[in-house]
């Protein structure tokens, strides 16, 4: 009876595991072996083409379907170019018919697969200036293109836009230099989609800076967002990103780990569905113009890391009296790790105590005054996150 109940066991977990592991394989990005924590150059030689410029590329959520930019580097046309897995098999890239012979740039899908947003030139302007346009696809075809008008589109210059599942728009645009001389400085904006129609966009305020914010990816969820920002002569423009926290603000932008940012421009993201893979385009600007233009992969480990999303307020002590203070279990959160690791510094404050498994910080004040304790969360891949919580001892 008992070697019965062992075989059965021992089945059910093999069964898991070939599940899990179909599961896995199933998710198929043009064929490629997947990228570790250095990103890569992806699809060399068949996306990535050497001395053609690609830029920005983004997956249908079933991965069966990729679209991404070429620009011509004597006029800066823009083309989106496509493929579709047929059966097993990845068609050959080539000009998306719907929007041949039109100068268009930086295609992303919406987290539903059904449209793509992108961006395609003023008439009559030069090709920098864009607009929103969307298509649509209707009983499995693509649509007619269409202007995405007001609020999105505006007389500026918007460069991209990112949908979440609700419709939510994220875009940049350089609409807030309107009527400034010498203004060219991009920021982000969104607009929420109410009864199919937009509302009025608002510049997000967390994530403005000096210098240009472009090449928004917005998640799904709206839980992170990735950009570009123009960081300096040297490092040109870097990956950022940013959390929504508990009270739906988002979190001061952080620079992307040194092994994603280089000293050339990385910009133009797209997470995979699944918060796996981040892609991203790598420009190599020489001093006789741009040299090279590829897309890059990387898997998300150093992408991803803990935020605080639930603080605590500073919090007042009585000199001499026993306190307890439960730090609450999602003062910080990570997108691609459910399970974090705290610990607390109480630095020479010897009379604090903090309990991980009650997630708990004790004990008796012992002096008046102001103290600073170090609460840190660690993840599966060893990022770290600090955040300083104020104890005032009355």
């Amino acid at each position: 009876m008992q070697s019965s109940i062992i075989k059965i066991a021992v089945s059910i977990l093999l069964f898991l595991l070939i599940g899990c592991k179909s599961s896995i394989e199933a998710t198929d990005y043009f064929g490629q072996n997947y990228p570790d924590s250095i990103p890569i150059i992806f699809a060399p030689g068949i996306v990535s083409m050497e001395g053609r410029l690609e830029h920005g590329i983004s997956f249908t959520p079933d991965t069966r379907e990729l679209a991404f930019g070429v620009l011509n580097k004597d006029n800066f046309n823009g083309e989106i170019f496509y493929s579709k897995k047929i059966s097993t098999k990845w068609t050959e890239p080539s000009v998306f018919e719907p929007l041949r012979n039109k100068s268009v740039y930086l295609p992303y899908f919406s987290p539903d697969g059904t449209s793509i947003l992108y961006a395609q030139s003023k008439v009559e302007k030069e090709n920098v200036y864009t607009d929103i346009w969307m298509l649509e696809k209707i009983n499995g075809a693509w649509s007619s293109p269409k202007l995405v008008p007001a609020p999105i589109s505006s007389s500026s210059r918007e460069a991209n836009a990112s949908m979440t599942y609700n419709g939510t728009m994220y875009f940049s645009s350089t609409r807030r230099c309107d009527g400034k001389k010498d203004c060219y400085t991009a920021d982000l904006f969104c607009s929420k989609l109410n009864n199919n129609q937009y509302q009025s966009a608002s510049v997000i305020p967390e994530l403005i800076s000096p210098n240009d914010e472009e090449s928004v990816f917005i998640s799904p969820k709206e839980d992170y967002i990735v950009f570009c920002r123009y960081t300096g002569e040297e490092t040109g423009v870097d990956l950022y990103i940013s959390y929504r926290d508990i009270n739906d603000k988002w979190t001061e932008p952080r620079i992307a780990d040194s092994t994603i940012n280089s000293t050339d421009w990385d910009r133009r993201p797209f997470v995979s569905i699944d918060n796996n893979f981040l892609f991203f385009t790598r420009l190599k600007i020489e001093a006789s113009g741009i040299a090279e233009s590829d897309i890059y992969w990387v898997n998300t480990g150093k992408l991803f890391k803990p935020f605080v999303y639930h603080p605590l307020s500073d919090i007042k002590l009585q000199q001499g009296k026993h306190f307890e203070i439960f730090v609450p279990h999602d003062y910080f959160k990570n997108i691609d790790s459910s399970r974090l690791i705290y610990s607390v510094n109480v630095g020479q404050s010897e009379w604090i105590k903090f309990d991980s498994e009650q997630m708990k910080i004790s004990g008796v004040a012992s002096a008046k005054g102001d103290y600073e304790i170090t609460l840190t969360a660690t993840d599966r891949f060893a990022n770290r996150t600090n955040h300083k919580l104020k104890l005032i001892v009355d």
